[in-house]
């Protein structure tokens, strides 16, 4: 009878946490990774609300909730940071290996100046720089998992009855529509900043007329690439950040992921898209849903913008049509959404016991993310190519 009063005086975060959209054994897992003490990377306060520390000259001592969930998410954007920096390093070296056997120019971007044609590059160029990008996102995702010991079940969440076939159909159809008013923003700031006299991305692919290029090309910015991103930012890094709310979690993950375009057209398109994926990743419960919304929608960018670099004319038509339709369907899926399932874009569930104003802050005075971000900035101006 003295234990069940007992009870009633001792707080313990992490039992109190339930994540939405996901089964009993994704949040066992959860609670048993949170309930870790050993683990700097995990955050869990349990306290007896009549237990009090005394110091001399200071009085009552309170280490509350907030203290330790801040502590513990300082050391979570110190790992990313970190993280970061290491795929950055990947990416300066792929840059240089590219440069210098592609006659000064990266092998795995057209830009707005060659829309309309497909340059000559060296195939080994393409190997090099797929085996490389494909090395730097396993290396990050072993560097995250050793280092924060997630659990499997966590880091890869299978969802529950609303990761269902019709559900990531409606994403995927989402994510087009999202895709569509990202590139059409994406063209006009290109144009921009062709007035600039600076040639921005237009898409990240293979500049090659060589057939095998095409299809590695295709392979590894439709298939692989979506895969592995998403298992690292929607994967790991989401679902990791989850101990400091949902909302925040998919904020850090869209950053992240945005910044690893280094492109003053592209950042703000992929940081939109990451957002989209991480909201439907967290409704679904699912990574399945983030990787599917990212291939998919990628695949079809791809072909339309491919089918263009071969006729114009029969690109632009065909983009056209193909835009006005994914609108429509898409509208369409959401009205029946917000009907049906009062679905909103808002995940209004915070779990957390700091402001996202504070948790923003924390996220800007960290060094190693700071150094990243500064590290970031200087390659987008490396990058830059201007127009002659």
């Amino acid at each position: 009878m003295l234990q069940k009063k007992d009870k009633g005086f001792i707080r313990d975060i992490a039992r109190e946490r339930t994540y939405q959209n996901q089964d009993k054994e994704y949040d066992e897992a959860y609670f048993k990774w949170r309930s870790d003490d050993s683990n700097q990377y995990s955050f869990n306060y349990v306290h007896d609300s009549r237990e009090h520390s005394y110091m001399a000259g200071s009085g009552f001592i309170k280490k509350g909730a907030d203290t330790a969930e801040q502590a513990t998410l300082h050391n979570c954007l110190r790992l990313l940071g970190a993280v970061m920096l290491v795929m950055l390093l990947f990416d300066i070296a792929n840059y240089l290996i590219a440069v210098n056997l592609n006659d000064g120019q990266p092998c795995n971007t057209v830009f707005f100046s060659e829309r309309r044609s497909f340059g000559k590059t060296p195939f080994i160029v393409y190997v090099i720089y797929t085996l490389m990008s494909t090395l730097k996102y396993i290396t990050a995702i072993i560097i995250y998992r050793i280092r924060t010991k997630l659990p499997r079940k966590v880091a890869l969440p299978r969802g529950n009855e609303n990761a269902t076939g019709i559900f990531k159909v409606n994403a995927i159809i989402i994510m087009l529509m999202i895709v569509v008013i990202g590139r059409l923003a994406n063209s006009v700031l290109s144009r921009i900043l062709w007035l600039g006299k600076v040639d921005s991305v237009y898409i990240y692919m293979f500049n090659a007329d060589d057939k095998y290029a095409m299809v590695l090309s295709f392979v590894y910015n439709c298939i692989i690439l979506p895969v592995l991103c998403e298992i690292f930012f929607r994967g790991l890094v989401l679902q990791s950040f989850r101990q400091f709310g949902d909302s925040f979690a998919v904020v850090v993950a869209a950053v992240a992921c945005g910044l690893s375009f280094y492109d003053l057209s592209y950042i703000g398109y992929a940081i939109l898209c990451s957002s989209v994926i991480g909201v439907f990743t967290v409704r679904s419960g699912s990574i399945v849903t983030a990787i599917l919304m990212h291939s998919v929608s990628t695949t079809v960018n791809y072909m339309l913008v491919f089918t263009g670099l071969i006729s114009s004319n029969m690109g632009r038509t065909l983009s056209i049509a193909i835009y006005m339709l994914i609108c429509m369907v898409a509208l369409l899926v959401y009205s029946r959404l917000n009907r049906n399932k009062g679905w909103s874009f808002n995940i209004d569930h915070n779990e957390s016991e700091l402001t996202f104003t504070k948790k923003v802050e924390l996220m800007l005075s960290s060094n190693t993310v700071a150094m990243w971000f500064v590290c970031a900035i200087v390659m987008t101006i490396v990058c830059m190519r201007f127009r002659r």
